[in-house]
């Protein structure tokens, strides 16, 4: 998913200064996007929800370890905030996008 000048053009013409933070954000978002669709970064991600699986499933049947419910923990908020950051990116293009569309 990706935004062409033009795009691009007609949002800062619109918001300026506030355009200029959405994209300096947009850029953030975009390295980490990047690097979660890389083949590596899917293989974490991957490895990350089978985690969450196989300790979400301990806990519900009570037999999960204190250690394995704060691993749980930190996997649940792993993937909260990966996951966080992957929709502010695609929303983030698409408001840009309909911004755009909106302004031709």
């Amino acid at each position: 998913m990706s935004l062409t000048r033009d795009e691009v053009d007609v949002f800062m013409d619109k918001f300026k200064k506030r355009g200029e933070r959405t994209l300096s954000l947009l850029g953030k978002l975009q390295d980490f996007n990047t690097a979660v669709n890389d083949p590596l970064g899917k293989l974490l991600l991957d490895w990350l929800i089978t985690q969450h699986e196989l300790l979400l499933d301990k806990i519900a049947n009570l037999t999960a370890t204190d250690n394995e419910k704060l691993k749980y923990q930190v996997v649940r908020e792993m993937l909260v905030d990966w996951s966080g950051k992957i929709q502010m990116y695609k929303d983030t293009i698409n408001d840009i996008k309909k911004v755009s569309q909106k302004g031709e």
